[in-house]
This record gives C-alpha cells, structure tokens and sequence, in this order.
C-alpha cells in the first residue's frame, strides 16, 4: 500500500511542537507521546504514532522520521545534522519555518490558479447568456422589419452571434486548461507542477526564480544554523534538489563547481552570480565578520517577502486585465446589435 506523505503544513506543525518541546527540556520520546495525543485521527496522527513508536524502541528522531516514509528526505537528513551538532532545537525551528513558507507560497500559486479560473467561469457563464438567448432574440426582432432593412442587419447579428460562439469557445478552452492545471496542482502536495509550469512561461519566469531562490536561501540559512560550513553543504547536502528554475539550477551547478575548484563561498556566490551583487557582497563581508548565519536569513526573508509580493501582484493585474477584456467583448457584441436597432429607429422614426 501506497505511504500517504505529509504536506507541508503538516511538517510545519510537526516540527514546530518538537520545537517547544524541546526548547523546554522534554526529550523527544515524552514530547511525541503528548503531541500525539493531541492530534485527530487521520494521517497526520499516523505519522506521529510511528515516530513516537519508532523512539521508543530507541532510534533516533531522524531515524524514526526517515523510517515512516511521510516526510521529505531533507527534513530526515537535517534532523541527522541538528542531533550529530547539538542543535536539534534551532534546526527544528529552522524546518518548521521552512516549511510554513513552503505552505505559504503553495496556497498563494494555487489561489493564482484558482481565482482566474473562477472569473473565466463568470465570463462563460456571461457569454452563454449572451449567445443563447440575447442576441436570438435580437434576431427575432430584426426579422420582422421588411427585407430592405433586415438583410444587412441579418449579416450583423450573424457575425455577432459568430463572435460570440468563438469568445465562448476560447473561454471554455481555457476553463478546462485551468481546472487541469488546478487537479494537478492539487495532487502535488509541494506544488512543484505550478512551480515548473511558471518557469516555462515568459510572463511568471521572473517569479519562478524567485520561488527557487526563497527555498534555496531558506535551505542554506538552516544548513549554516546547524553549524554545516558553507563548503561541507556544497559537498554533502540535497539542496540541489529544492531547485526547480533551470537558470537558478545552472548558476547553482557553477556555484558548486567552483567550491570543489577550491575557490571560497562568498567567492564563488559572486562569480557564478548565483544571488544578486548586493546579496553577494553582504554574505561575503558576513564571512569575514562572523555574522554569515544571520545574513543568510535576512536574504531568505527577503526572497520570501519578495515572493509573496510577486504572487499578489500577478494576481492583481490578472483580473482586473481579464474583467476589462470582458467587458470590451460583450460591449463589441452589444454595440453590433445595437448600431442596427438605432438605425432602424431612425428610419422609422
């Protein structure tokens, strides 16, 4: 049977309790029992009975952790790190505010998703109307006037109704696109379908970058308070993994290289330009000084800020964009039903 992981709430949530508890002298195995017993039923509950059972037997958290199957391998392996260190409580501290952010920007990208879908839907809903019944009965209407005057305005209400249908079309197109991309976004618990779909197109590239340098800078700030050298974590760790934007990846692979070259850090952050100038010469000053770990999470709080900031902002200019082109739409199809009436008003008149 298939092992149901946990999103990223649900490790936030996880890591947070373990946290606290922690921080305020209860061991692990005591901490787990008293947050399992707190939890509902469901998989979250499951996850925290085999840890807790797993401890009691004697392993350690990260083994207990890795042996369930529900959490990410890089929560297992920095677990390892934060206990081998000492550091297991700020390591702890440092995942769940990971993670929280991780949930964060995945309920943003859904909801950049969803409430375009939505608006579609009204627009469709909008142009049915329109092409079922408004403009038929225009052309009933049109129709009783004599043929000098109905064969021209016949021509105007057939290209209406024509426009319409091909609006309508295009509209239901991209409801089924969007509801597809929605199902699949919602079978990805991380999110990483969105994610890679924005790093195709032209217009969310800029945001896809962003996202992977949020979970890259997060990912090292976490390494570097676990007291992992910069150069061990190149070495060792899965960070590249976090990575989904291809440009972030290849400028991170540059990164790497030169570290294995023997070149330092700050250097080689710098020469591979894997974060901005600025951003670059802060953790290489950092470096000298002694205050790397608190740089670090300056730049992913930052990134984070920045990330969210994009998402609203997207959101913002789609919909007001998809409401004005609604309405020059049905406004265009009213217009030609309507210039016809005016005229035969007139002649009436």
């Amino acid at each position: 049977m298939r092992i149901k992981k946990l999103d990223y709430g649900q490790v936030e949530y996880i890591c947070e309790q373990l946290s606290m508890m922690i921080g305020s002298g209860i061991g692990a195995a005591d901490g787990l029992e008293l947050l399992c017993e707190d939890i509902p039923e469901g998989t979250l509950k499951a996850a925290c009975m085999e840890i807790s059972g797993a401890v009691g037997k004697g392993e350690s958290l990260s083994a207990a952790v890795r042996s369930t199957g529900r959490f990410p391998e890089y929560a297992a392996d920095m677990i390892s790190v934060g206990e081998m260190s000492g550091k297991l409580e700020e390591v702890l501290r440092g995942l769940a505010e990971y993670y929280d952010e991780r949930d964060e920007i995945r309920r943003a990208l859904r909801s950049a998703v969803l409430h375009p879908m939505v608006l579609l839907l009204m627009m469709t809903v909008v142009m049915i109307v329109l092409v079922v019944m408004v403009i038929p009965m225009f052309g009933d209407i049109f129709s009783q006037f004599d043929s000098s005057v109905s064969g021209t305005v016949k021509n105007t209400v057939e290209l209406a109704y024509n426009s319409g249908i091909v609006i309508m079309i295009v509209l239901l197109a991209l409801i089924v696109i969007s509801a597809v991309i929605a199902i699949l976004s919602r079978l990805s618990k991380t999110g990483g379908f969105v994610r890679r779909l924005a790093s195709a197109l032209p217009f969310t590239r800029g945001i896809a970058e962003k996202l992977s340098l949020c979970d890259l800078t997060k990912a090292v700030s976490i390494n570097v308070s676990a007291g992992i050298s910069p150069e061990d974590m190149i070495m060792r760790s899965n960070i590249r993994s976090f990575i989904r934007d291809r440009r972030v990846a290849e400028r991170y692979s540059d990164c790497e290289k030169r570290v294995i070259n023997g070149e330092s850090f700050p250097d080689a952050v710098l020469s591979s330009r894997l974060l901005p100038p600025l951003y670059a010469r802060s953790l290489k000053l950092a470096y000298s000084s002694g205050s790397f770990e608190s740089v670090w999470k300056r730049i992913s709080s930052n990134y984070h800020e920045e990330t969210q900031r994009s998402l609203m902002n997207l959101t913002a200019v789609i919909e007001p964009a998809m409401i004005v082109i609604l309405g020059l739409l049905i406004g265009a199809i009213l217009l030609m039903l309507m210039i016809p009436m005016m005229n035969i008003m007139s002649v009436l008149g």
